[in-house]
């Protein structure tokens, strides 16, 4: 009987390892989840730092008439140290005076006559050199926003990037 009793508790003792090695096993995988997690979150903010944006040279055209829709057209420079090129997830709002502010989305169409309201696109970036089609810093990106009124002059553009970055205008008359 004496083997049993050296069975019994070599089965205990191998159980106790495995145990201890599931648990520190998770440690460290949680361990390691959460320093991933706070890495990637100081990547998110250096980034956001980094980033700068400004609009200027606001231009409404075809102001001949106020009962016509018109084109809304502003530069947009890229004034800090960090690439913006996802365009896709940039939000542009237009606040009328006195009215909510409207939500425009991107359109991958250059905007025209046929393309419907609430969307905006770029006509050019310049000087576009490093990156293609991506707003790197120092460049400038033309804006257009299609289907405004001019009765809802003055107006506030707010153009925030991906990672949070916002700049905001007034354009009086």
């Amino acid at each position: 009987m004496a083997g049993a009793e050296i069975i019994g508790a070599a089965i205990g003792v191998l159980l106790l390892v495995l145990v201890g090695y599931i648990m520190v096993g998770s440690t460290l995988t949680s361990a390691e989840i959460v320093a991933s997690a706070q890495k990637d979150l100081t990547m998110q903010n250096e980034a956001r730092l980094r980033t700068a944006i400004e609009i200027s040279d606001i231009t409404i055209e075809n102001q001949a008439s106020p009962s016509i829709l018109l084109n809304l057209k502003f530069n947009l420079k890229n004034s800090g140290n960090e690439m913006i090129g996802d365009f896709n997830h940039m939000d542009v709002y237009v606040t009328p005076k006195g009215f909510s502010p409207i939500y425009h989305k991107l359109t991958t169409v250059v905007p025209s006559a046929g393309v419907a309201e609430s969307t905006w696109g770029y006509i050019s970036i310049s000087p576009d050199v490093i990156h293609p089609t991506m707003l790197d810093p120092d460049e400038t990106m033309l804006v257009e926003i299609d289907g405004f009124n001019s009765l809802l002059l003055p107006l506030q553009i707010t153009m925030i990037t991906p990672n949070g970055a916002q700049a905001t205008k007034t354009k009086l008359t």
